[in-house]
C-alpha cells in the first residue's frame, strides 16, 4: 500500500515537473480547454480558427522546448524560442481564413503541420546525441499508449460517478459530462503524455555533469527508452510473423499480375500504403530489439519494401494520364517516394542513423503543404487542365462557353464526369471562368451543360447515374417581394414532406366545394385537385415538377420568381405553383410552395 501511494505521488510530481518543463504548452492547453468549455456552453462550432490555432501553438511550443533542451541552456534563449512559437501561431491564425468557415483544404494542411511537429518533437532530442531516433520513437510510442490507457480509465471512472449521481441523487446536466471530457482530453491527457517524455541529454547537461553523473543519467534514459518485455514478445513473435505472411501474399500477387491488374487496380493503393506504414513502424520498433526474428526482419524487409512501393508508385503515376492528379493520389505518390527512400536508407545505413528517415518524412510532408507545389494546388491545376483538354478535343469548349455534346466517347464522358465532380466538390469550379456560372453541376445542371448524364468510374465499375442526387434551393424575392394574385380565386400555402401524410385542404369557389391534396399513385407523388363529386380536375406530378425547377435554376441555392414558378392548366382549372423551398436528397422530395388556383 505504501509503495502504491509512493508511485501515485511520484507520478503526480512528474505531472507537475512536466507543467514546469513545458510552461507555454500548458498555457495553450489551458486556453484550449477554456475555449472548449465556452463552445460547450454556447453549443456552437464557429470557432474552428481559434481551436486550430491553439492546437498549433501547443505543438510548436512543445517542439520549441525540445530545441531549447537539446541546443541551448540560457534563459534568454528559452524566452526567444517561446516568443518564436507564439509568433508562428499568430501567423498561422491569420492565414487560415474566416473563423466561421470549415475549410477542408486548410484542415488537411493543419493535420500535416501537426504530423510534422510530432515527428520533430521525437527527432530533435536525438540530433548529435547518444540517444537514437529509434529509442526516442519507442519512448513516445510507450508514452502514447500508457497515456491512452490512463485517459480511458480516468474518463470511464468520471462517467460512472456522474451516472451514479444522476441516477441516485439528483439530475446532472449532460453538459457536465462534456466538460469532464474536455478537461480530461485538453489538460490531463497531453500533460500526462509529456510527463512520460524523458529529459534527454542536452547541452546544459553535457556541459555541467561530471563523467560519472553523465553515465548515470544516460543509464536512466536508456532504461526509460528500452522496450518492455511484453512489447518485445509482441513484435518478435506475432507482428513480424504476420507481416511476413502478408508480404509473401503481396509478392505472389505482384508476380502473377505484373502485366495485368496490378497497374489498374485502385484498391491496392490504400492496402499498400497501410502495408508500407506497418513495415516502417515495425522496423523502427524492432531496431530496439535484439531477438533473432527482429534482426532478420531488419536485414530483409527494407529490401522487400523497395520494389513493392516502387512498382505501386509507378502505377499511380501512370494513372495520372487517364484520371489526372487528385490530392489523394498526390499523397499516395508522395508516400511511395518516402517509403522508397526509407527502404534505401534502412538498407544502407546503420540503425542508429534512422533519424534520416524522419528528416525525409518531414521534408516531403512540408513540400505537400507549401504552394505552388502543395497537394491541392497541383491537383487543382491537373484536374482543370485534364477537363479543359478533354472538352477541347471534343469541340465542347469555345472561349468561355461550354457546348453540350452527347456524341463523345464513353472514356471522355468518364474523364469529364470525374474532373467536374472533383473540381466542384472542392469548390474549385468557382475560380474557373467557364465553370463558375454553374452551381448545381453535381445534380441537375450536368446534363444541361455537357449534354449527357455523368458517368463516374471508381474502383473499376461504371455508374451511369447522377453523381449526387441532391438539390436544395429557396425563393429569393429580391427587389420584387409582391406576387400578383388578382387572376386567381384562391391561394393556399402548401407544405409537402415525405413520407408524412399530407392533409386534404377544402375550399369553395362560387358555392362549389373543392379539395386539393397529395397522394402517391404508381410510385409517384401527385398534387390532385377534385370537385365536390370527387371527380379529378387536375393531377400534377410533384416530383417531376420539382425536378423541372431544379434542372432550370441558374443560381446557387436561390430561386428567382420565374425559376420558382410552374404553371399548369386545362379546360377546367389553372394551377400556379410558386416554390419557396425545394429539398431533394437521396430520392426524398420535400417542398413548400404557394398554390394559386383559378377555377374556370
Amino acid at each position: 500500500m505504501v509503495k502504491l501511494i509512493q508511485k501515485i505521488q511520484d507520478k503526480f510530481q512528474g505531472i507537475i515537473r512536466a507543467s514546469r518543463r513545458y510552461p507555454l504548452t500548458v498555457v495553450f492547453l489551458l486556453a484550449l480547454a477554456g475555449l472548449n468549455a465556452f463552445l460547450i456552453q454556447q453549443e456552437t462550432d464557429t470557432y474552428t480558427r481559434y481551436v486550430y490555432s491553439f492546437l498549433v501553438g501547443i505543438f510548436l511550443s512543445a517542439v520549441a522546448q525540445q530545441i531549447y533542451e537539446r541546443f541551448f541552456e540560457k534563459r534568454l534563449q528559452r524566452i526567444l524560442l517561446m516568443f518564436g512559437a507564439i509568433l508562428l501561431t499568430i501567423v498561422y491564425y491569420f492565414t487560415i481564413g474566416s473563423a466561421t468557415d470549415y475549410d477542408f483544404e486548410m484542415t488537411i494542411k493543419t493535420g500535416i503541420i501537426f504530423f510534422i511537429l510530432t515527428i520533430a518533437f521525437i527527432w530533435v532530442p536525438t540530433i548529435k546525441n547518444e540517444i537514437t531516433f529509434n529509442e526516442s520513437y519507442l519512448s513516445a510510442f510507450k508514452a502514447f499508449f500508457t497515456t491512452l490507457l490512463f485517459t480511458l480509465v480516468l474518463y470511464a471512472g468520471i462517467g460512472f460517478i456522474l451516472l451514479a449521481i444522476d441516477q441516485l441523487l439528483f439530475s446532472v446536466n449532460y453538459k457536465v459530462n462534456l466538460h469532464a471530457l474536455n478537461l480530461v482530453i485538453s489538460l490531463f491527457m497531453p500533460i500526462f503524455f509529456l510527463s512520460y517524455t524523458p529529459s534527454f541529454l542536452g547541452k546544459k547537461e553535457e556541459s555541467s555533469l561530471t563523467p560519472e553523473e553523465h553515465a548515470a543519467k544516460l543509464k536512466d534514459i536508456k532504461n526509460d527508452v528500452s522496450a518492455p518485455k511484453m512489447l518485445e514478445l509482441l513484435i518478435s513473435y506475432i507482428i513480424i510473423p504476420l507481416t511476413t505472411i502478408f508480404t509473401v501474399i503481396l509478392l505472389v500477387y505482384l508476380l502473377q499480375n505484373i502485366t495485368g491488374d496490378f497497374w489498374t487496380n485502385n484498391l491496392l493503393e490504400p492496402m499498400l500504403v497501410s502495408y508500407s506504414i506497418t513495415v516502417i513502424v515495425v522496423y523502427i520498433l524492432a531496431s530496439n530489439i535484439k531477438t533473432k526474428s527482429s534482426i532478420l526482419f531488419r536485414k530483409i524487409f527494407p529490401k522487400v519494401l523497395i520494389p513493392i512501393v516502387l512498382f505501386q508508385t509507378i502505377a499511380s503515376v501512370l494513372r495520372i494520364q487517364e484520371t489526372g492528379l487528385t490530392y489523394g493520389r498526390y499523397y499516395v505518390i508522395l508516400f511511395g517516394i518516402f517509403a522508397t527512400i526509407a527502404g534505401v536508407l534502412f538498407s544502407v545505413l546503420p540503425i542508429r542513423k534512422n533519424g534520416w528517415v524522419a528528416v525525409a518524412l518531414m521534408v516531403l510532408s512540408l513540400i505537400s503543404i507549401v504552394p505552388p507545389i502543395d497537394a491541392f494546388t497541383v491537383s487543382r491545376v491537373s484536374q482543370t487542365n485534364l477537363l479543359e483538354r478533354t472538352l477541347e478535343q471534343n469541340q465542347m469548349l469555345e472561349g468561355n462557353s461550354i457546348i453540350p455534346n452527347a456524341d463523345i466517347p464513353k472514356e471522355d464522358k468518364i474523364k469529364i464526369s470525374q474532373t467536374v465532380y472533383y473540381l466542384t466538390n472542392m469548390d474549385y469550379n468557382e475560380d474557373i471562368e467557364w465553370l463558375a456560372p454553374y452551381n448545381q453541376l453535381l445534380s441537375y445542371q450536368f446534363e444541361e451543360v455537357f449534354g449527357f448524364q455523368p458517368i463516374y468510374d471508381e474502383n473499376g465499375f461504371l455508374n451511369e447515374q447522377p453523381l449526387q442526387d441532391s438539390y436544395y434551393a429557396t425563393l429569393d424575392l429580391g427587389d420584387s417581394p409582391v406576387i400578383s394574385i388578382e387572376e386567381y380565386d384562391k391561394m393556399i400555402i402548401f407544405s409537402y414532406y415525405e413520407p408524412s401524410v399530407q392533409p386534404r385542404i377544402e375550399f369553395e369557389v362560387d358555392d362549389q366545394r373543392y379539395i386539393v391534396y397529395t397522394e402517391e399513385t404508381d410510385g409517384k407523388e401527385s398534387l390532385i385537385l377534385m370537385d365536390e363529386s370527387d371527380e379529378t380536375i387536375m393531377n400534377i406530378d410533384l416530383q417531376e415538377t420539382m425536378e423541372e425547377v431544379a434542372s432550370t435554376t441558374g443560381t446557387e441555392n436561390m430561386l428567382t420568381i420565374d425559376e420558382a414558378t410552374v404553371e399548369t392548366e386545362n379546360e377546367q382549372a389553372e394551377l400556379n405553383l410558386v416554390f419557396t423551398s425545394i429539398n431533394i436528397y437521396e430520392n426524398q422530395y420535400d417542398a413548400e410552395f404557394y398554390l394559386f388556383i383559378n377555377i374556370k
